[in-house]
């Protein structure tokens, strides 16, 4: 349904410029005016018309016994009288990374879908070497991140667990860092060029950013569950981190052959709503994988650290405390855990399993000669620079955020990660979009008699701040 009606949001919007017909259109105006804006140029070409008219003919192609049998692309490019062997499935194909002139086909349609064509493939491209360079630093900063968030060891038994937990966060944000990367170096940089978030642009986004969540979970299941039997991978946790990433570019590899093999309409929506209206013209040539990168670490970092707290030896519950007047910390955990927020003092915590008496059946933390909380692991190393640049505020602004989305209630808001409109604070999700609410899951407490109920979370109690 949100396919089909983005794609009819799109075709309408197309409309006014249906009166060119894309065959006849000439190499001239601003067609060929790189100063041109890019929905202008193509809609003086008739491009909508043309994309439309490809994808009813490849629907319909077939190759005769004496044809090369084309690819998607190679088809594109034959059919607009384009240039020869451009096979976008690769990811090293040089050609489809290329940018065609307009008298270098037929039509000159064809010229700004083609080059569309090219700057989606650089985008896939650029895409893959930032998890190249992610993998590269994520592997040189693996010891640390072991020992600062108190990793087992990789002689422990616990080595399989946490290779498991490594697998099912890459698995959770595959898709999510795809889209994100996209709206954050795409259409972030289209929104503050020419189109603006326009309800036709608003439409595209809903449509691509579906497409990509969704069939990258369901490309990578295939790479990154390995089902309840994975076979180990033994060594230093940097070597196991980069078997991990081997299968995250395996993936991404797999999803740029499936978007431009199209064998489904929600691939050719998918297609119709990346390139219309010149979306992809507008997109910088200059996207530098290695800021890409950063954002990607930024993105596996912040949920790598949560399912750590949740699963180490020790952990009881992690949670977010909004300041009351006793914090119960030892002196030296305040300034590990605190951060400012929103003009409030929140920290980072857990409950500490040994030496806190918990009273079931009126909720509360008893006075202890122990302290009965203690600052999440990692805590002190968050400064914005280290771990892709997540901070203690980054966390806090998503637990917060969903809470009060949740009317001020945990596990009650789930992020829909395909709304972009202005109530769902769309300008977080092509910014910094790992604040965006509900993005971190942990409950958010603010007196002690709460707390204790989080502290007894694991045994299946409600966590409800009062």
């Amino acid at each position: 349904m949100i396919l089909f009606r983005a794609v009819a949001i799109i075709s309408l919007a197309g409309l006014s410029a249906a009166f060119v017909d894309w065959r006849n259109a000439t190499c001239s105006g601003p067609i060929t005016d790189a100063m041109a804006l890019p929905n202008l140029r193509w809609e003086a070409a008739g491009a909508s018309a043309a994309l439309s008219d490809l994808m009813d003919s490849w629907r319909n192609y077939s190759s005769g016994p004496y044809e090369v049998k084309f690819e998607f692309s190679q088809y594109a490019s034959w059919y607009f009288g384009g240039p020869e062997m451009w096979r976008c499935t690769q990811l090293l194909d040089v050609p489809c990374s290329t940018s065609v002139s307009c008298e270098g086909t037929k039509y000159p349609a064809g010229h700004l879908i083609l080059n569309s064509f090219s700057k989606l493939h650089q985008f896939h491209r650029r895409y893959w070497e930032a998890l190249n360079q992610a993998q590269m630093d994520i592997q040189a900063d693996m010891p640390l991140f072991a020992e600062k968030f108190s990793i087992p060891l990789p002689t422990s038994e616990s080595q399989a667990q946490m290779q498991r937990i490594m697998l099912n966060v890459l698995y959770g944000v595959v898709g999510i860092a795809q889209a994100y990367a996209n709206n954050f170096f795409v259409y972030s940089a289209v929104m503050d060029g020419f189109l603006g978030l326009s309800q036709t642009f608003r439409s595209q986004i809903t449509t691509t950013t579906s497409y990509t969540i969704f069939t990258s979970w369901a490309i990578g299941k295939d790479y990154m569950l390995p089902g309840k039997a994975p076979e180990p991978a033994y060594g230093k946790l940097s070597a196991v981190m980069g078997s991990v990433f081997d299968q995250w570019k395996a993936t991404e590899v797999a999803f740029l052959k499936n978007i431009f093999t199209v064998k489904d309409n929600e691939t050719m929506a998918f297609l119709t709503a990346t390139l219309d209206n010149g979306l992809m013209s507008a997109v910088p040539d200059d996207i530098d994988f290695r800021e890409m990168a950063q954002v990607l670490k930024k993105v596996f970092y912040v949920q790598l650290m949560v399912s750590t707290w949740q699963s180490v030896a020790d952990a009881r519950q992690p949670f977010v405390l909004l300041y009351s007047r006793k914090t119960n910390l030892p002196y030296g955990d305040h300034a590990r855990a605190a951060t400012c927020y929103n003009g409030a003092l929140f920290y980072l915590l857990d409950v500490r399993s040994q030496g806190v008496t918990l009273n079931i059946g009126s909720p509360s933390i008893r006075p202890s000669e122990n302290f009965p909380f203690s600052a999440l692991y990692g805590t002190e190393t968050m400064d914005g620079v280290m771990w892709g640049g997540v901070t203690r505020e980054d966390i806090v602004a998503a637990v917060y955020g969903a809470w009060v989305e949740g009317g001020r209630m945990n596990n009650n808001f789930n992020l829909n990660y395909t709304d972009v409109s202005p109530s769902q604070n769309s300008s977080l999700w092509v910014g910094q979009g790992i604040r965006l609410p509900g993005f971190v899951k942990l409950p958010l407490c603010h007196n002690l008699y709460t707390i204790s109920c989080a502290a007894l979370a694991r045994l299946h109690l409600l966590v409800r701040p009062k």
